[in-house]
């Protein structure tokens, strides 16, 4: 077995930079798993955590269920193919293959038999006397792979090993890598920045951007459903059109008026119409996505300039211009030569392949969501989902900030993790199947909960069967699900939030009430409230606000506006969770027994700052008697 888990693995660099957010994932023994993303993403970053090569700033990394974080590389029982093949140019192949069996001390014989057979597999075995010099850039990244294959690691980790190949050699090198996975049968995370690569290799793409991790599925479903505008942009070559939109119904029928024209009017079939996220959008903007192959020339009434044609053998681009658009509107197609530019067509869009996007998020807002989001309302331990009363579990509610309770927030999960069958440490919810739709991959479920209007979204296999109609228990394991307050930042904390609650003593003193706490100390006019003596103190969640200092104020930060700049608390901060606009920040407060969590803006981070200072206004704290 050699399955690799990612629990909210975080990389922050000297200088509190952010290469890798919250990165959490399953990938499964034998499967082979593309990072893709544009430069500067944090897929090297993340496959370099899993080899052991960078350290960890927080979250753990397990294989085969074994904590790795604190594990040296050398025995994690990985192996590592570079861009650079690294090979030593003194060393023929032969010793190449083996010079990292000689370190481990394998006997003679098998270090000769292992090195053979991955020849062999390799097809090198007539390249053994060779020295790298004499070889060719394909033949050298067979002797890198070579070198990795010998030693039966658990998991392959290839960080973009054919960038320094040519066209011609990237094309059969990738069916190479993809036949050896079948052979070896091991887990392999592969890293690359070129989307054909990551289409044609992965049973499974990671999409990447700003070092958090934007879509993970099957190269089809992402295609197919891309969960925002960035993935549905970023795959797919030309890349889908976007063009402005207002939603609006005719009857009974969803329609979209294009780029405010009222000549460029679509039609969405019923089945698409039922999938849209949230009635607010009809009679609002949006925008619509279609790719250029699904765009018909010669047909319907959108009227479209042809400015540019490439024909490619195959097929032809035609890259036109549309009523009210700045950029250019791209068609592919089969190969026609009858189309030529610097003339009108008509074209007819395949309504059954458009997508829809919110204009301010981008999030995608017409068919299966990337995270089913129902509004919900958490009291104590009690959840109200539309007319369910539901008990939530202990383990849950310990990671719930302050933000998540008594007030409408949402409950997300991605609907890979929705199951029909009961499985331990779950939350069940009663729904009722309404719609189905058929996939290439999966079958989309779309479910009605009662007392909760809009959908909600799973995925099955194509092969399994329920019934229209049908009312079910869905189940949603716990460590699956997530919280979003009204500001739509998580209110959920990776590490158990304990009180904000501490020991301070009390004095009253000049019409003012002197709070110390550890080594820091309050004052504000006393009202009589409290009378000399220790108090616990409870401070607020979200009442505190960061302190910087003039250097620090210099750089572009920024100060709160406080009457009262001096009410000041002293923290030493060892890790902090990315919530949206807000940090949430995990302190040691002297006098605090356990450590305190704090949600500030997120302007900056711990990791650069790990000390400094929280201002506490006159309402960002309780005081209780103690026992």
């Amino acid at each position: 077995m050699a399955d690799v888990t990612l629990r909210h693995v975080y990389k922050v660099y000297d200088g509190g930079v952010r290469a890798v957010n919250d990165f959490d994932l399953d990938i499964k023994d034998k499967e082979f798993v593309v990072f893709v993303g544009p430069s500067g993403c944090g897929k090297s970053t993340t496959l370099r955590m899993i080899a052991g090569l960078e350290e960890i700033t927080a979250g753990q990394l397990f294989i085969d269920g074994e904590l790795m974080n604190e594990v040296e590389p050398k025995n994690r029982d990985i192996a590592m193919v570079f861009q650079s093949y690294a090979l030593y140019p003194h060393m023929t192949v032969y010793e190449n293959m083996a010079f990292g069996l000689k370190l481990r001390h394998t006997p003679k014989d098998e270090i000769d038999r292992r090195v053979k057979a991955a020849a062999e597999i390799l097809e090198i075995s007539e390249l053994l006397s060779r020295k790298p010099k004499a070889l060719s850039g394909g033949q050298r990244q067979r002797v890198a792979l070579g070198r990795t294959i010998v030693r039966n690691p658990k998991v392959f980790l290839l960080d973009e090993p054919l960038s320094n190949l040519d066209a011609k050699l990237r094309v059969s090198m990738r069916s190479e890598i993809t036949k050896l996975h079948e052979k070896l049968e091991t887990t392999f995370i592969y890293v690359t920045h070129d989307q054909t690569e990551a289409m044609t290799m992965g049973n499974r793409i990671v999409v990447m951007k700003d070092g958090f991790i934007q879509q993970a599925d099957t190269p089809i479903t992402l295609f197919e459903d891309p969960c925002n505008l960035f993935v549905a942009t970023f795959l797919g070559s030309p890349q889908m059109n976007i063009i402005d939109a207002e939603l609006f119904m005719d009857g009974k029928t969803l329609k979209a008026k294009l780029n405010d024209c009222d000549d460029l009017i679509v039609s969405f079939p019923d089945i698409k119409a039922k999938q849209l996220a949230d009635k607010k959008y009809i009679g609002g903007k949006v925008l619509l996505g279609i790719r250029p192959e699904h765009v018909r020339p010669n047909a319907g009434n959108l009227k479209t300039y042809v400015d540019v044609v490439e024909h490619l053998g195959d097929e032809s681009i035609l890259y036109t211009k549309m009523e009210n658009r700045k950029d250019q509107f791209i068609i592919k197609m089969p190969f026609n030569s009858k189309i030529h530019a610097n003339e009108s067509i008509s074209v007819e869009f395949n309504m059954d392949h458009v997508y829809l996007f919110d204009c301010d998020t981008h999030k995608a807002i017409m068919g299966i969501p990337n995270e089913d989001e129902i509004p919900v309302t958490i009291h104590k331990n009690m959840i109200t989902i539309g007319e369910q009363e539901l008990t939530l579990s202990d383990e849950f509610v310990s990671h719930l900030l302050d933000s998540a309770f008594d007030k409408e927030v949402h409950l997300a999960i991605k609907p890979d993790y929705v199951t029909l069958e009961e499985v331990p440490n779950s939350l069940k919810i009663e729904a009722k199947l309404e719609f189905v739709e058929q996939k290439t991959d999966y079958q989309a479920l779309y479910f009605s909960i009662k007392g909760i209007e809009g959908y909600f979204a799973m995925k099955i296999r194509n092969e399994e069967q329920i019934k229209l109609g049908s009312k079910v228990n869905l189940y949603l394991p716990y460590l699956r699900l997530t919280v979003y307050d009204e500001d739509h930042n998580k209110a959920f904390s990776r590490e158990v939030v304990h009180e904000n609650r501490g020991v301070a003593n009390v004095v009253n003193k000049n019409g003012m009430t002197i709070i110390r706490v550890g080594d820091s100390t309050l004052a504000y006019p006393d009202n009589g409230q409290y009378p000399d003596g220790q108090y616990d103190i409870i401070f607020k969640q979200d009442k505190l606000m960061t302190i910087f200092s003039k250097k620090l104020l210099k750089k572009g930060y920024e100060n709160p506006e406080m009457d009262e700049p001096r009410n000041r608390i002293k923290v030493s901060a060892y890790d902090e969770d990315v919530l949206g606009d807000k940090l949430l920040t995990y302190v040691e407060v002297k006098g605090f027994d356990n450590y305190a969590s704090f949600v500030v803006n997120n302007n900056f981070s711990v990791y650069k700052m790990p000390k400094f200072e929280l201002f506490v206004p006159a309402d960002g704290f309780i005081l209780e008697p103690r026992n």
